[in-house]
C-alpha cells in the first residue's frame, strides 16, 4: 500500500514539473538576470533591447511566475526581494548551461582570456598539481584566475553539472564517480613512509610489516574519510594499524612527526618535498604496500567546452 502511494506521489510530482516547464518562458529568465544585474527597469530594458513598457510587462509576468514581487522600490532605488536573491545564482547558472549547450564551440584564446578556472581537488593535489599548474598558466594564460576547490567527501557531480567546477582531479579509489561522468586515468603514485631524523628506525631504508604495525601512525585524510587504501590493504590480511592522530592536512601530519616517534604514510611526490623542508627520513614501506592513481573527471556537458578542454590539456602536460 505504501509503495503504491509513493508511486502515485511520484507521478503527481512529474506532472507538476511538466506543467511548470510548459509555463516557463526562457526569455523571462534572461530578463530576470538583466533586472538583477541592473536593479533598474530602464537600464535592464536597454540591456536586452526591449522598450521600457515591454520590460515592465515582463517584470509583471516574472512576479506572477515566481509569485513574488522580485523588485521593490526603496529609498535607494529598486531592491531585490529575498526570493529574488535566492534565485539569482541558479538562474544565471541555467542560462550559462543553455548558452554553452546551443552555441557552437569557439576557439579559446588563453593569452587574452580572463577566465576563472575552478578545479576540484584534495590536499595532495593542492601541494603537487596546483603549484605546477600556476606556473604553466602564468605563461600561457596570464590573465586567467585559478581556483582550487577543496574536495571533501561530498557528491561533486552537481558541481560539475552546473559548471561550478571545470573538472575534478581525484584519487580513483576514493572518487564516487558515476557512469554519467567522463573519467580519464592520469598519473600513478606510490605510497612511502616518513619518520623524523632522530627516530630509532631512521637509519633503515625499508620498514618491515612487523615494524609498521608496531609504530603509532599519523593518518592524513584529505577527504575526511575514516579509512583509506592502507586500511583496506591491512584488512585484507586481517591486520590493523594503531592511529595516534588524524588530520586532513598532509603538511600538518608531516610537522607532527617531526616532534614525535610516529610514522606517516603518504604519496612519494609529497614525501620528497617534505624531506627537503623538514628533518624527516624517507622509508620504503612494507612489501606489497598499495599505490593509487589520479583521475581527471569531467561532465559530458563540457566535453566540447573549449575552456575546459584547454585547461585539461595543460594539466596533462604538467611535468609531475
Amino acid at each position: 500500500m505504501i509503495c503504491k502511494m509513493n508511486n502515485k506521489n511520484s507521478i503527481i510530482h512529474e506532472i507538476n514539473i511538466t506543467s511548470t516547464l510548459r509555463r516557463l518562458d526562457l526569455n523571462l529568465l534572461l530578463i530576470f538576470d538583466a533586472l538583477m544585474q541592473e536593479l533598474n527597469v530602464s537600464r535592464a530594458a536597454e540591456r536586452v533591447f526591449l522598450s521600457q513598457s515591454a520590460m515592465s510587462n515582463a517584470l509583471n509576468r516574472l512576479r506572477e511566475m515566481f509569485d513574488d514581487p522580485i523588485l521593490i522600490r526603496g529609498a535607494k532605488g529598486m531592491q531585490p526581494t529575498p526570493r529574488a536573491r535566492a534565485l539569482e545564482a541558479p538562474v544565471r547558472s541555467i542560462l550559462r548551461q543553455v548558452a554553452r549547450t546551443v552555441q557552437p564551440a569557439e576557439t579559446f584564446d588563453p593569452v587574452n582570456s580572463r577566465m576563472r578556472f575552478v578545479i576540484g581537488m584534495n590536499d595532495y593535489c593542492e601541494n603537487i598539481v596546483l603549484p605546477e599548474l600556476a606556473v604553466s598558466l602564468r605563461q600561457s594564460a596570464p590573465n586567467a584566475e585559478l581556483v582550487a576547490h577543496r574536495l571533501l567527501s561530498e557528491n561533486f557531480e552537481p558541481l560539475l553539472e552546473s559548471g561550478e567546477l571545470n573538472f575534478v582531479i581525484g584519487v580513483e579509489q576514493y572518487m564516487k564517480s558515476t557512469k554519467r561522468l567522463h573519467s580519464e586515468s592520469w598519473i600513478n603514485e606510490r605510497l612511502v613512509c616518513l619518520v623524523n631524523n632522530n627516530h630509532q628506525l631512521a637509519s633503515r631504508q625499508r620498514l618491515s610489516l612487523k615494524q609498521f604495525l608496531e609504530l603509532k601512525h599519523v593518518y592524513p585524510s584529505p577527504l575526511g574519510l575514516r579509512t583509506n587504501i592502507v586500511e583496506a590493504w591491512l584488512a585484507e590480511q586481517g591486520l590493523q594499524r594503531s592511529i595516534a592522530v588524524t588530520t586532513r592536512s598532509y603538511w600538518a601530519a608531516a610537522q607532527i612527526i617531526t616532534r614525535n616517534d610516529y610514522v606517516l604514510s603518504l604519496p612519494l611526490r609529497l614525501a620528497k618535498i617534505f624531506t627537503k623542508q623538514l628533518p624527516l627520513h624517507l622509508l620504503e614501506p612494507p612489501k606489497g604496500f598499495p599505490d593509487f592513481r589520479l583521475n581527471l573527471i569531467c561532465h559530458p556537458l563540457y566535453e566540447r567546452d573549449p575552456e575546459t578542454q584547454w585547461l585539461l590539456s595543460e594539466v596533462r602536460k604538467l611535468p609531475l
